[in-house]
């Protein structure tokens, strides 16, 4: 959103501050606010010196509905600015932008108050040491009220006037501490991931609601990081495993023992998914529960409100233990997470031709994948490829209004719902419980804007419908459908659409790469065709728009322009998504690309001298450097960068020492905080589960005019999350690749080949050769042996 839109939208636009020059989304939304804003930066920092004033910091995102709330209260009321202006100066930081800058006072609002959240606010010294931070009050007040707010700048400017020293000495002392607490000594790299991983899988199992799916209470947030991409990878890497001998036994039996029938659930119960209900017993039964638990939660999420059910998306938090009400911001890494989440699940569940309820969960699981495939390319993707970072949670209830409300765009009336359906209303009516009154619960409308408001939901399956009403499921499937695009319809014609933020930021797209990689790998036909091209468009623009080709770096957003140096984020996510689409779609420029970015990576964040892997770029004005492991919405870099180290250990395997060698630095600089809570690096784990697990590479040697091949197929048949694809087309050998890959040099010195450079008919015959601790066995033809192998 330009700063001109803002100008149309207000009614009597009063002035523009600096932050009408700045390029995020989210500090345009604030460039008429009668605060004299500041961009986090140099000319900030020296007016805040010259006049010896403190420094209010306000961090937040475009999508943020609590952070409209505090602009709308307090930012653009006139008498609570000039207390700003006359006692502080104030910076606006977009968070997305600047990652590094929230993380560090983050980190401090977390230590001092033992919460956090958006809309941030820290007081800073002129030497940008933070001595107060606020509020600590949970999700969704994590801002403060108006007269909260005015008493809170009258207090901190009057200690800031009596006694400046005493601040100062007070942020400085906390930088201090904060500096100690991030200089964790390393441990060794030689971790019992087996107890690690039992014991992030317990906890799960633990938390699950049997219920309504999900690992927490109320609030509920997918984080597929930290719980079903972790099990979908656990359940993949033991499942099918001979089981321990007694040594990993006895170890597992200490974690498991947790796992009784009361563990397993709220109510005593295990999975819906998992028969009989009692602890499993056997790395299978430990595998098939993982997987159960991480399969129900996503079909919980798809059948909730946290799920778009008339154009497709997920919302980025429910605010109710039933998925239910959605804080109904979109975000472009929750769509590619769950995207990704939703296809590795899919792969570890029986075919439909296995019969219920298997092959229902699986089916309802492709559902919520395509509905990301079909939201994606309507609202998430610039005319360009690159993938926008989110939709507003608050919009004008119609084109005539001036106030906006959350989820004015996405709830109904029953009356609406009638009026607009028709005949077919019934039908919906039950389908997606609508009730005349509403059916959002009071306690979970905390302003009351859902008062009488529908937040359409799954709540009774097309099957359930057709027996209710007497007709057959096929005609009830189209009639929700008509009825669903009646709605869609008329939403587009008379609600004005949420808030875009058409900020594209390397790391989200490289998630999103890596979630259409997948949908590549497991859709056919048109499908297929569609994820691939979106993947490479992307791919296409950040290497046009955020990439710098000599230097080898990374920008880390762009609108109207680059914004500002990539993060570790930046590096990890992208090279992880490059890596995901080279086995997809086996173009080579993809893996070389990932090899010279981690080369960059390395040279920028690595920590030479006390291991792993910096957080942050370097900027003299971040007083630490963080090195955060911890996942979030998102998986830590670090976590990212031990498996991508991993991966390209095999794919550019000459490298392997040094790549190897990088990997045991992050494990040993995070061995402290993985032995005392694993579940808080469930990304790591995971990662090094793979590590310890040993890692596949195929190498599948046929020409792209037969692809994809039934080997391929095979291949991607299951997820395999410890499998490294390397392609090698006999007619367009890659020799890039082969320069830093020397069981590819040595297959390629076999392939025959004619003056013309064109391989002869026997070298260009497909077939696969599986290769583990670098040795590779015999080229495998027969489909059965290669099925063998890949187990």
């Amino acid at each position: 959103m330009s700063v001109h839109t803002l100008i149309q939208r207000s009614e009597k636009p009063s002035h523009l501050n600096r932050l009408s020059h700045a390029k995020s989304p989210y500090l345009l939304q604030h460039a008429e606010n009668p605060v004299d804003w500041y961009e986090w930066g140099p000319e900030a920092f020296e007016k805040a010196r010259q006049e010896d004033k403190p420094i209010f910091l306000s961090v937040g995102y475009s999508a943020c509905h609590w952070c409209h709330v505090l602009a709308h209260e307090s930012f653009e009321d006139k008498v609570t600015a000039n207390l700003m202006n006359e006692h502080y100066i104030n910076i606006k930081v977009d968070r997305e932008e600047r990652p590094d800058v929230d993380r560090l006072y983050m980190t401090f609002l977390q230590a001092s108050s033992g919460g956090g959240g958006w809309p941030m606010s820290i007081w800073l010294t002129p030497e940008l040491h933070p001595f107060f931070a606020g509020p600590s009050l949970p999700v969704p007040q994590t801002y403060f009220p108006p007269g909260r707010f005015r008493q809170v700048l009258y207090k901190l400017a009057d200690i800031w006037e009596s006694d400046p020293d005493r601040c100062r000495a007070s942020g400085k002392q906390i930088i201090e501490s904060l500096r100690d607490a991030t200089n964790v000594k390393s441990g060794t790299d030689e971790l019992p991931v087996v107890s690690l991983a039992l014991t992030v899988y317990a906890r799960l199992a633990k938390r699950f609601d049997t219920r309504y799916g999900g690992f927490s209470s109320a609030p509920k947030f997918p984080q597929p990081s930290q719980t079903t991409q972790f099990l979908a990878r656990y359940a993949a890497l033991r499942m099918h495993s001979k089981d321990s001998g007694a040594g990993e036994q006895k170890n597992a039996d200490e974690v498991l023992k947790h796992l009784d029938a009361e563990s397993l659930g709220e109510d005593g119960k295990d999975s819906k998914l998992s028969e009989p209900s009692s602890k499993p017993k056997s790395k299978q039964e430990e595998a098939e529960h993982a997987r159960d638990m991480a399969a129900e939660t996503l079909v919980q999420i798809y059948k909730g409100g946290i799920h778009d059910v008339v154009e497709g998306g997920f919302a980025r938090y429910s605010v109710d233990e039933r998925w239910h009400v959605p804080h109904f911001e979109k975000m472009l890494y929750d769509q590619a997470q769950l995207l990704t989440s939703a296809l590795e699940l899919a792969s570890l569940l029986p075919h439909s031709s296995d019969g219920p309820p298997l092959s229902s969960t699986r089916t309802t699981l492709l559902a919520l994948a395509r509905s990301i495939l079909i939201y994606l390319p309507r609202h998430l993707t610039s005319p360009e490829g690159g993938f926008y970072s989110a939709e507003d949670a608050d919009s004008l209830p119609a084109a005539d209004s001036t106030k906006t409300k959350e989820g004015a765009f996405y709830t109904w009336t029953a009356n609406q719902f009638s009026r607009i359906l028709g005949e077919d209303a019934e039908v919906a009516v039950w389908a997606y419980g609508v009730k005349e009154d509403g059916n959002c619960d009071p306690m979970h409308d905390i302003q009351g804007e859902l008062k009488g408001q529908n937040v359409l939901f799954m709540a009774h399956t097309p099957e359930e419908a057709a027996e209710k009403f007497g007709r057959p499921v096929e005609e009830v499937r189209c009639a929700l459908q008509h009825s669903l695009d009646k709605l869609r319809a008329f939403r587009d014609e008379n609600r004005p659409r949420p808030h875009l933020d058409d900020k594209i930021l390397t790391c989200w797209n490289g998630l999103m790469i890596s979630g259409l990689a997948r949908a590549t790998e497991t859709f056919e036909g048109e499908e297929a065709v569609q994820a691939l091209t979106l993947a490479e468009r992307s791919a296409a623009f950040l290497r046009a728009q955020l990439y710098n080709e000599a230097s080898g770096e990374l920008t880390r957003s762009w609108r109207e322009g680059a914004g500002p140096k990539g993060q570790a984020d930046d590096y990890a996510f992208l090279i992880q998504g490059l890596l995901d689409l080279y086995e997809a779609c086996g173009k080579e420029e993809y893996v070389i690309w990932a090899i010279r970015l981690q080369e960059k990576q390395d040279e920028l964040f690595f920590d030479a001298e006390g291991c792993g892997y910096f957080a942050s770029a370097p900027d003299e004005h971040i007083l630490i450097r963080m090195k955060d492991a911890q996942d979030g919405a998102e998986p830590s870099a670090v976590s990212v960068t031990l498996s991508n180290l991993l991966r390209l250990s095999h794919f550019a395997e000459d490298r392997h020492k040094e790549y190897d060698e990088k990997a045991k630095s992050i494990l040993a600089s995070n061995a402290q905080l993985l032995g005392a809570a694993p579940y808080a690096l469930a990304a790591m784990v995971s990662a090094a589960m793979c590590r310890e697990k040993g890692y596949k590479q195929i190498i599948l040697t046929e020409s792209p005019a037969s692809f994809p091949s039934p080997y391929l197929k095979a291949i991607r048949e299951r997820f395999v999350p410890n499998r490294v694809l390397i392609h090698l087309d006999p007619a367009n050998p890659p020799r890039k690749l082969a320069k830093v890959n020397g069981t590819l040099r040595s297959l390629l010195t076999d392939i025959n080949t004619d003056r013309s450079g064109n391989a002869d008919a026997r070298s260009a015959q497909p077939n696969v050769r599986v290769c583990q601790n670098f040795t590779c066995g015999l080229p495998i033809r027969d489909m059965a042996e290669l099925k063998a192998a890949l187990k």
